[in-house]
């Protein structure tokens, strides 16, 4: 998962499938290098479920709102994350300009994710126990924090889809799934719109104020090292 793969998979918060509706943003945070409009947790209208419930075959989206759309068409990137005990959700979505092939080609790369993604230390393949058709697994060494993530992907380069669940609990999280999905935007030719989303669970040792901080951290950089790299 990338550059915020790192933080993505783990500490990032996330959406549920079929959960969330339409959100209300309710302030746009605006930084040197780049806009977002976020939400707070009070401000959200979904719930997050007791039980993670991994991708399905296909991306089920959040819902966005006209204010959203247009935030995207500005160039402004749309994120949501609620906390609620244990468990986080969110997402980040963002529209870029560039051919959904280019964009594919990135967030698929998973062996170079250590170059692509500043927060990722390493990446490598490995074989799992448990043998799975049609996935394929990695482990990602993530930020500072050496944080080790053994993930499972799920991969249709058709739909330009890649989910993930996390095949090992770390000592930080307990379960986790998402996905990353390239969605082309007919009536915006020349650009797509990147979506990343993720949920997951956590230890309870870990201090709410490290997850709320990590988990901006994390859907900030989910969408922004992927235009940085289909801009060069």
């Amino acid at each position: 998962m990338p550059g915020l793969v790192v933080m993505s998979v783990a500490f990032s918060a996330s959406w549920q499938p079929g959960l969330i509706g339409p959100l209300r943003a309710v302030s746009v945070v605006r930084s040197s290098s780049s806009s977002c409009v976020t939400t707070s947790d009070q401000d959200a209208s979904f719930v997050l479920p007791s039980v993670l419930r991994p991708p399905g075959p296909t991306p089920e989206l959040p819902l966005l709102t006209d204010s959203d759309i247009q935030k995207l068409a500005e160039g402004v990137r749309v994120q949501r994350q609620l906390l609620t005990g244990d468990v986080g959700g969110g997402f980040a979505v963002q529209d870029i300009c560039a051919s959904p092939g280019s964009v594919w080609r990135y967030v698929r790369d998973f062996d170079n994710y250590d170059s692509l993604i500043g927060t990722v230390r390493s990446a490598t393949p490995y074989e799992p126990k448990v043998q799975v058709e049609g996935t394929f697994c990695y482990n990602f060494l993530v930020s500072r924090i050496r944080l080790q993530l053994n993930v499972r992907w799920c991969v249709n380069d058709d739909l330009r889809y890649a989910s993930w669940t996390l095949e090992r609990p770390s000592w930080v999280l307990l379960d986790s799934c998402g996905f990353w999905h390239v969605q082309p935007l007919p009536e915006r030719p020349g650009f797509v719109r990147v979506w990343f989303c993720a949920s997951v669970r956590l230890k309870q040792q870990v201090p709410g104020f490290v997850i709320r901080l990590v988990s901006r951290l994390g859907l900030a950089k989910a969408c922004s090292w992927v235009s940085s790299m289909a801009y060069e």
